[in-house]
């Protein structure tokens, strides 16, 4: 069934392109699906093709070369789309890292499974650049905020479900664990927040705040609730700051009581979550033996020991052992909790270098663009998203799962929604003051047939 589906999806892909090159599918629902794809995905595994696959026999973050339908979609889209030269630095950072992980899989045991987690980040690459170059459109910009919106709305009644149907404390949505779900919130829930909280009025801005915060407490993740509260608070003062009003003071009373509104169901959680699971107390660290265990590779092995190969050094090279982390199959095949040293581990200090630069590009640019307020409502938007994947990388110091499929497709689509809305507001500010409203407004006309782009 799964060959049939892909060969479906092969021969739809050449009339697909042909009708995005012509400009009908642009800018309208195709985006909202788009947006709402990374949320779908993971609860339909119907849709994933494995080409080469070792499953358990591997212990790494990727264990084969896989093609979703979300894939084959994106990859239709890129072909439909004109395709100028990209023109912003960032793509020279993400070239960096790809050739990072490249050159990573030189240095592994088995390149191959090296070979899966580049193929893993090409896939996601392709997703962000075909978002940041549709998304310079402002409508197309709106519906994936309107898909990823649909998403948050989906995970809380998927999460209410599994809690208060099921009997699940840590629920996870339609993602494999309830962290993921939590970290992914970040980049969906507080660009709507901060269009809540420069004016915006649809049910977008209105449910997904309350949805999201409530789907935070049903995961009932501690490093999810913490980040998503200081997220939200962030948000709050930032905003503030940049164009104090009544409204704003309203919304933060109203916010407040909400919040509080939520503490018992918090609370409820966490009690039922150490019933099950009681926090002990013993002398071993889980976490810092696996930080020492990366950090010895690190040390040892300035170029990395290849990408996707962690656990498979730490474990059959005596790092693990010599870190302290206990000799059983659940601890030694686990990967350190902490997205940079996973990455520094297995692609060295360039590959450590090139990620951070990953996260670190796109974040800055959300505040030196987004911050003027000339920006406009554009600007709170980019101040949403870059208090959402400033939290995703404060909460990556804990977690390695912003390195997981389904997390970097959210990514992705966050970055490519940073790039082109931030192309929008720097051609917004080099348009001339005495032109009208509407000229220089950033909605395309009718009868244009590509975009420009925006990385």
């Amino acid at each position: 069934m799964k060959e049939l589906i892909l060969a479906t999806g092969l021969g739809m892909m050449v009339p697909f392109a042909v009708w995005v090159r012509g400009g009908a599918v642009l800018g309208k629902r195709l985006w909202i699906l788009m947006g709402l794809l990374p949320f779908l995905q993971p609860g339909l595994p119907q849709l994933d093709f494995a080409v080469l696959s070792w499953g358990a026999d591997w212990p790494g973050l990727v264990s084969g070369i896989e093609v979703s339908a979300f894939d084959l979609l994106g990859l239709a889209i890129y072909v439909g789309l004109a395709r100028p030269p990209l023109r912003s630095s960032f793509s020279i950072i993400l070239a960096l890292y790809l050739v990072a992980v490249l050159l990573s899989i030189g240095q592994a045991a088995e390149p191959t499974a090296a070979f899966f987690y580049f193929w893993q980040i090409c896939r996601a690459a392709l997703l962000l650049i075909v978002v940041a170059r549709a998304s310079t459109d402002p409508k197309v910009a709106g519906n994936l905020l309107t898909g990823m919106a649909l998403g948050v709305v989906l995970e809380c009644a998927i999460t209410a479900y599994q809690r208060f149907g099921l009997g699940i404390v840590q629920t996870s949505g339609t993602f494999a664990h309830q962290n993921t779900l939590g970290l992914v919130l970040h980049l969906a829930v507080l660009p709507q927040v901060a269009l809540l909280l420069a004016g915006r009025r649809s049910w977008a801005t209105i449910l997904v705040p309350l949805t999201g915060m409530a789907t935070v407490v049903l995961t009932t993740s501690r490093a999810a609730l913490l980040y998503a509260a200081l997220g939200l608070v962030l948000i709050y003062v930032l905003s503030s700051l940049r164009h104090l009003t009544l409204r704003k003071g309203l919304l933060g009373i109203a916010g407040s009581c909400v919040a509080l509104s939520f503490a018992p169901l918090a609370v409820t959680s966490f009690e039922k979550r150490f019933e099950r699971d009681p926090l002990r107390e013993e002398e071993y660290d889980e976490r810092a033996a696996f930080e020492r265990a990366a950090t010895a590779i690190l040390l040892g092995n300035p170029l990395g020991v290849g990408a996707n190969h962690y656990v498979y050094v730490a474990k059959n090279f005596g790092y693990s052992e010599r870190a302290g982390v206990i000799a059983n199959e659940g601890n030694r095949n686990n990967l350190v909790h902490n997205a940079y040293l996973l990455a520094a581990s297995e692609t060295g200090w360039f590959g450590l270098v090139a990620f951070v630069l990953l996260l670190g590009y796109p974040l800055v640019t959300t505040f030196r663009i987004g911050w003027p307020s000339r920006a406009g409502p554009e600007g709170d938007l980019l101040i949403g998203l870059g208090v959402g994947l400033l939290m995703v990388c404060l909460h990556s110091t804990l977690e390695y799962i912003l390195l997981l499929r389904d997390s970097l497709y959210l990514l992705a689509v966050a970055i490519g929604l940073i790039l082109g809305v931030t192309y929008q507001v720097q051609v917004r500010a080099h348009m001339p003051a005495s032109m009208p409203a509407s000229m220089r407004s950033l909605s395309p006309r009718p009868e244009r047939k590509a975009l420009r782009p925006a990385t």
